[in-house]
């Protein structure tokens, strides 16, 4: 991207994208190594069978790795160079027999190391998603759509690499490295003292680039998953984004935030192969040293041909897995980084937990109270309840209005206990919401938003979403109260494909399939959070339908409706910063010359004007 392309954003864009700036990924001081892996080896526990065989699988391919050299020293020194052939076709014989079993076992290792993480990180896939859905709402309102799945998917990625390859097979180049070094001195150790002279310097330039190599994969993780949030965002909106004509504005972001990722892989690539490089020499180097010392001890009869061949071999061995616990030094590194993410998530603990001992009310014989209820959605921050007392009694219907930052929307998710209060409390006849169960709270209640989400399916599964054993007569009724029969009768009928997020229906028959929805759990209390305010002409005979007869015979809590179904309830409730300030019918309210009757003029006024007040103008927030 040039720099022209740059400063010609407005002051506005440069805003947003400074914006988007502040939204990083959780940063981390110092990298607790240890605390990582202990608190991902749990999930190991449920495979430790798998686990103990993998492990076992090492010792025995280097021991067969082991034995090819000094195989080879004996033929060379007792059957070669005396010219004595007895015996040297059973050193041959053992030899192809080391090769061939070394073979066979590191197959075996292979897939036993890849099966163990598979399933670890299967294990560890499926408990990130269970997070996700026991965390906070707040947690998933924070964190941009595109960096969750990226911990649950690109960073599990990146560990599986670990458990499959990485974490075990260290301890299995340990092992051989062990043993080289145990035979080696038993070999000479005069040239084993000269083989490991480079060693200092390959530990001190690898704990230099530990720190570097760190940051590098952290960073690189980060951008992966800005980068995913980046798209899923922009795919998300691209009707907005062509209707306002922002496709270069936005093809500007992507490429910064797409070449800051491209530059923070080709850094860590830096990392690694300057690490590979520095192995590599530091080898080629001890190996010339054994060689000038190795040529002066044979010809002063100090040391055998076999020998020096044998000590070269199992040197070249020894820096064989050097090189791969490089490789896999930098694997491991990337692996922290994504376990720093998941192990992040893992540690998320939900604020609106489940009681110890759960109350068991039977069917609701009062209703819904907020007593003095105060909420905050950040300790530090303003309250958008400040002491708001209201209640809905059992088969009432209360609508609630009020302009935009009233907390309107709040008291939605208080009563689904997304949250719950900072202080005061909810009730259902009279037991605090925080003494039930969620199961048992949710159950009793239906929530229909004004953009109703369906899943990808058929219509039958999203009408069944909410409990997949209801009988089929049940859907049926459910579809034909609400006038959703006659999206089935437009379409397929149950097995109609509703498309990503219900992209094949209209906005009128999806907002008629969530009525369905509701109403096919038959629930105590309904609340329409803006359910009406944004459905297509066509259809809005049928969604009137369909709202009756959600409403009758439960209580209700309504948000933002069309006028003509707030007409119809039994109260409205009017909210202003937090609190109520008015409350009755229309008429009563609107007699009040108060906040309701402003709401009145400035949006129905010019409305009620041009026809009779049945006309049922739209209830909009200010």
């Amino acid at each position: 991207m040039s720099a022209a392309k740059k400063t010609d954003l407005t002051p506005s864009q440069e805003r947003r994208k400074a914006t988007r700036g502040l939204s990083h990924e959780v940063t981390f001081g110092k990298a607790y190594d240890a605390r990582l892996v202990k608190r991902l080896a749990v999930f190991f526990k449920p495979h430790f069978g798998l686990f103990l065989l993998a492990l076992c699988s090492y010792p025995i391919v280097s021991g067969l790795h082991l034995a090819q050299p000094y195989l080879v020293k004996v033929a060379i020194d007792s059957h070669i160079m005396p010219k004595q052939m007895q015996g040297f076709l059973m050193i041959v014989v053992l030899l192809v027999a080391a090769i061939i079993l070394e073979f066979i076992a590191k197959f075996v290792q292979t897939m036993l190391t890849q099966f163990l993480g598979q399933r670890v990180t299967r294990d560890l896939r499926g408990r990130l998603f269970e997070k996700l859905q026991e965390v906070d709402l707040s947690y998933i309102e924070k964190n941009p759509v595109g960096r969750l799945m990226t911990r649950v998917t690109n960073d599990v990625e990146s560990l599986t690499e670990t458990f499959s390859t990485g974490a075990i097979s260290i301890i299995g180049d340990i092992v051989t490295l062990t043993g080289i070094v145990i035979m080696m001195l038993a070999l000479d150790w005069k040239l084993t003292i000269y083989a490991f002279c480079t060693m200092p310097i390959l530990g001190a330039f690898v704990q230099f680039m530990q720190r570097y190599a760190r940051e590098a994969f952290r960073e690189v993780r980060t951008l992966l998953s800005r980068l995913n949030a980046f798209l899923n965002e922009a795919i998300s909106g691209m009707s907005l984004i062509q209707s306002f004509g922002q496709e270069a504005t936005m093809k500007d972001e992507f490429e910064e935030v797409n070449g800051a990722y491209r530059d923070a892989n080709l850094r860590s690539i830096r990392y690694d192969a300057m690490t590979y490089a520095v192995t590599e020499g530091l080898s080629t180097i001890a190996m010339a040293l054994v060689l000038l010392l190795g040529m002066s001890l044979f010809e002063s009869g100090a040391v055998k041909i076999g020998v020096l061949v044998a000590f070269v071999d199992y040197l070249r061995r020894f820096f064989a897995p050097i090189n791969e616990l490089s490789t896999k030094y930098t694997v491991l590194q990337s692996a922290m980084a994504s376990a720093e993410r998941c192990v992040d998530l893992l540690d998320q603990e939900p604020s609106v937990i489940e009681p110890d001992v759960p109350a068991r009310p039977g069917p609701m014989q009062h209703g819904l109270q907020f007593e003095d209820v105060v909420f905050r959605y950040n300790a530090a921050g303003p309250a958008v309840l400040g002491g708001l007392s209201l209640s809905v009694a059992k088969g009432e219907k209360v609508a609630i209005v009020g302009p935009t930052g009233a907390g309107k929307s709040t008291v939605v998710k208080l009563v689904a206990r997304f949250y719950d209060p900072t202080e005061g409390r909810v009730s259902l006849d009279g037991v605090d919401l925080k003494d039930l169960r969620l199961d048992d709270l949710r159950s009793r209640l239906a929530v229909v938003l004004q953009d109703p989400y369906l899943f990808e399916g058929s219509i039958e599964d999203n009408v069944r979403f909410g409990d997949a054993n209801l009988p089929q007569a049940q859907l049926d009724a459910a579809a034909e109260r609400t006038r959703a029969i006659d999206v089935l009768k437009r379409h397929e009928g149950w097995q109609t494909p509703v498309g990503e997020r219900g992209s094949k229906l209209s906005a009128g028959e999806r907002q008629l399939i969530s009525f369905a929805r509701a109403l096919a759990l038959d629930p105590e209390i309904l609340v329409l959070d803006e359910a009406t305010s944004s459905v297509d002409p066509e259809t809005e005979g049928l969604i009137q339908k369909g709202l009756d007869a959600l409403l009758e015979n439960r209580s209700a809590i309504v948000i933002a409706h069309r006028l003509s179904t707030i007409r119809k309830v039994d109260r409205i409730v009017v909210l202003s910063k937090g609190q109520v300030v008015e409350e009755g019918s229309h008429d009563e309210l609107l007699a009040k010359n108060g906040v309701y009757k402003n709401l009145y003029e400035l949006q129905f006024a010019p409305e009620a004007d041009e026809g009779p007040s049945s006309a049922a103008p739209v209830l909009q927030p200010a």
